[in-house]
């Protein structure tokens, strides 16, 4: 067992508020075609932030890839017509990029064990 809970706990709050991101833009869009697939993002991501602040760090690298996936998506968003306005997928992205970093620091560090 490691002691990673208080390394991830930064990057579990960015997660959480990007997750809540996904469902107001739900509810901004009016629930339209893309609020299935934002609806399914943000149940995936406040999965993530739940095991970030448990401390599981092999869910933490999986998170790192699929937020940096999830950010070219949003990035990608940003400019499209659509009923999602785009200020809210480029806070989508911002707070995807400050999670991935606080990741790659609390990755970074060697985990420190647990007698």
């Amino acid at each position: 067992m490691t002691k990673t809970k208080g390394a991830m706990r930064w990057a579990a709050n960015f997660v959480a508020l990007s997750a809540g991101l996904h469902v107001l833009a739900v509810i901004i869009g009016g629930f339209g075609a893309a609020a299935g697939p934002l609806l399914a993002v943000a149940v995936i991501y406040a999965g993530f932030a739940y095991g970030l602040l448990r401390g599981w760090r092999w869910l933490a690298y999986i998170a790192f890839v699929v937020l940096l996936i999830g950010t070219s998506f949003a990035v990608s968003n940003i400019w499209a017509l659509g009923d999602v306005p785009g200020w809210i997928y480029a806070g989508i992205a911002c707070t995807n990029l400050l999670a991935v970093v606080a990741l790659f620091g609390a990755l970074w560090q060697s985990p420190e064990p647990v007698a």
